[in-house]
């Protein structure tokens, strides 16, 4: 059986996937008029630079051995992961940015491109996940799973399944929502330090974004094979940072267009 305490924790990390960064959304509209296609441009970017190019090229690449023996080193394959995410993501906001935002480069809509790309992650990664997780939990406690499930599928995938939903701590369930909401504060500090250096014309700020996401993506992954807390609080690190530049960042004259006033 799944636990009581598990679907509470799911439900909620389903919220903070969908509901949070909608109303962030509808909340930065009201407030400051954010580009709603700047919502999607960021979205965009996550689509086609990390679902489209990024993640099926490591797919592929899973399937040399040069790659396989590099798996077996945790800080390289960290590494690997990290810089390759670093790389693809925020080469992908410089272009988007560029492509379609190019005329519309200000603050407010860097915040609207790093939700947008935060929220498109949190939805496809973890929400429609979880969508899965508290469906499959429900026929599991109410034993349609074996019924309707467990038939249609290979015997060792409906128990890994099984075990993944019963064995895992209801804490887990969790973290994942507390993770994405940290991810999607970095997003936006990301995608902000970004702009600067388009607006600035320092395209040194893309290698300092690049560096700041391979670090955090190195750091998570090493710390989490030490403990999962350590971990999360590593990236609830980043986070407060992320913030704090956030917050500064709204005064910056160099990311306010010429006479306006935010």
């Amino acid at each position: 059986m799944v636990t009581s305490l598990s679907l509470v924790f799911m439900v909620v990390t389903l919220l903070i996937s969908f509901v949070v960064p909608i109303a962030a959304v509808i909340f930065l509209y009201k407030k400051w008029n954010i580009s709603i296609g700047a919502v999607f441009a960021g979205a965009g970017v996550f689509i086609l630079f990390q679902l489209i190019i990024r993640m099926p090229l490591l797919g592929k690449l899973a399937g040399f051995p040069w790659f396989q023996d590099m798996a077996e080193n945790v800080f390289v394959y960290a590494v690997f992961l990290g810089l390759t995410a670093g790389i693809v993501e925020e080469v992908g906001r410089f272009f988007g940015y560029r492509l379609m935002l190019n005329k519309r480069l200000e603050w407010k809509n860097g915040l609207a491109f790093g939700i947008g790309h935060g929220a498109c992650e949190a939805i496809l990664i973890v929400g429609l996940t979880y969508i899965n997780n508290i469906i499959y939990s429900l026929m599991i406690n109410s034993g349609a799973f074996d019924t309707t499930i467990v038939p249609l599928i290979d015997s060792d995938m409906a128990q890994m399944i099984r075990s993944s939903l019963v064995d895992t701590p209801s804490y887990m369930f969790m973290l994942g929502g507390l993770e994405r909401l940290f991810t999607m504060v970095i997003h936006v500090a990301l995608s902000l330090l970004v702009l600067l250096g388009l607006m600035n014309k320092k395209y040194v700020y893309l290698f300092y974004s690049i560096l700041v996401h391979a670090l955090l993506n190195i750091i998570a992954v090493l710390l989490g094979q030490v403990n999962i807390w350590v971990s999360e609080l590593s990236i609830l690190a980043f986070a407060i940072a992320a913030l704090v530049f956030i917050i500064k960042s709204y005064s910056f004259d160099s990311l306010k267009p010429p006479g306006d006033v935010l």
